[in-house]
């Protein structure tokens, strides 16, 4: 198939990379030229607007950061909504609100086109493995026209309703994996100024009935301080927004949340936006009265 990836970052690179090893062409866009190197040597071709990159592609793929990017992929003259075909699947991957994507399905549908929303749970290692979980809302023709693709793409790709569904999907996720790695960051400055071995505590917790992924492989990067980005802090700032924003629409509480949000947002005032959202680890021992440690090339 001859496939669009719009948005070549942590994980436009690694999905456009996975569709390239199932052999399919790669037409790609990205708002820095540069950034799209790495798919580029891949075997992908860059092009020079959203609409050159989905022209007479089957499906084109939407990985951008938030709303304001989405929006100006798709205006304008050169933009996909001026470019749609009938028949073409359009898939946004990115992270949304429900009524972005229900507005942007009409707008598709009023071209002929299909559109998915298809959020994931994953980052950079998963991308690139084809690991990614995803989580899609669409009405049951576009979900039939797009599944090949994300079967590819992910661990597991589920169909969770109408469009919107994949969005709603991904901010409950994203509030539950948001809390966790706060929680975390919590018990280890606690853990740190208790006197503790962090790394045997970690060993515990991974051996118990809370063990997961997040415990471990978070836990131990906190208290080392690496903090690598496989998922920036300032987009764990903007998902938290986005859980605020959809939970107020439904009348939902979402307290933990918004707690996580304003402590996210103060460390990245404190400069460690561009960090793992893990960085919030720093925050939590600053609260605690303890300098985060020195030393590692990934603590500024």
């Amino acid at each position: 198939m001859n496939i669009a990836v719009i948005g070549t970052g942590v994980l436009g690179t690694g999905v456009g990379l996975t569709l390239r090893r199932h052999g399919h062409a790669v037409r790609c866009w990205n708002r820095t030229p540069a950034n799209a190197q790495g798919l580029v040597e891949g075997g992908a071709t860059l092009h020079a607007t959203p609409a050159q990159a989905a022209e007479g592609a089957s499906h084109v793929l939407l990985l951008v950061w938030n709303e304001e990017a989405l929006r100006s992929v798709l205006e304008g003259p050169d933009g996909l909504l001026q470019a749609a075909q009938p028949g073409q699947v359009f898939i946004d991957m990115s992270t949304q609100l429900p009524a972005t994507a229900r507005d942007l399905a009409a707008r598709f549908q009023a071209a002929g086109a299909l559109f998915v929303d298809a959020p994931v749970h994953g980052s950079r290692a998963e991308a690139h493995a084809g690991g990614l979980w995803i989580m899609a809302g669409a009405s049951a023709e576009a979900w039939a026209a797009a599944q090949p693709v994300l079967q590819q793409l992910g661990a597991s790709a589920r169909h969770m309703g109408e469009v919107g569904a994949g969005c709603a999907a991904k901010l409950c996720g994203n509030h539950l994996v948001s809390t966790i790695v706060a929680a975390l960051a919590e018990s280890l400055a606690l853990a740190r100024k208790s006197g503790l071995d962090g790394h045997q505590l970690v060993d515990v917790w991974s051996e118990s009935d809370f063990r997961s992924p997040i415990v471990e492989g978070a836990g131990r990067a906190m208290w080392d301080g690496q903090f690598d980005v496989s998922f920036h802090l300032r987009t764990m700032v903007k998902d938290t927004e986005l859980i605020r924003n959809h939970a107020e629409t439904l009348g939902v509480p979402v307290m933990l949340s918004n707690t996580v949000h304003e402590l996210n947002k103060v460390a990245q005032n404190l400069g460690w936006g561009e960090l793992n959202a893990t960085a919030i680890f720093k925050l939590c021992e600053l609260m605690a009265g303890i300098p985060p440690a020195v030393g590692s090339p990934s603590r500024p």
